[in-house]
C-alpha cells in the first residue's frame, strides 16, 4: 500500500513481519505479543514465531461481539477496536469517494 506520506507491505508467507518505509528510509517490524497497548497485547493469543491466523481473529472478533451484546447497547463498554455505526458510515465515505475518483480520476474530499 502506498500513500502521501509513506508505504506499508504485508507478505502473507511471513505473517510475523510487516514493512513500512518513506522518504527517510524503511524498516521491519516483527510481532511481539509482549509488546504494543494493553489491547494488543489481550488479542495476540499466540506466542512469537507462531503465526496467528484467520481463525484466531475470528475468534477473537465474536468473542468481543458478545461482550459487547452483555455489557449493553453503550459502546464505551465494549471492547476496544469493535465497529460502530460510524465506523460503517466511514467506511461507506469512503468507498463512496473512491467509486466517485475512479470514474473521473479526480481527487475526492471524504466527508
Amino acid at each position: 500500500m502506498d500513500g502521501t506520506r509513506g508505504s506499508a507491505a504485508f507478505d502473507q508467507e511471513q505473517p510475523e513481519s510487516a514493512w513500512f518505509g518513506n522518504e527517510r528510509g524503511a524498516q521491519i517490524v516483527v510481532r511481539d505479543p509482549s509488546l504494543g497497548v494493553p489491547d494488543q497485547r489481550r488479542l495476540a493469543v499466540v506466542p512469537a514465531g507462531h503465526p496467528q491466523g484467520y481463525l484466531d481473529a475470528f475468534a477473537a472478533f465474536v468473542a468481543d461481539t458478545y461482550e459487547a451484546v452483555r455489557s449493553g447497547p453503550d459502546p464505551e463498554g465494549w471492547p476496544d477496536g469493535l465497529p460502530t455505526f460510524a465506523d460503517g458510515a466511514r467506511a461507506a465515505h469512503v468507498i463512496d469517494a473512491v467509486v466517485g475518483s475512479a470514474a473521473d480520476g479526480t481527487w475526492r474530499e471524504i466527508p
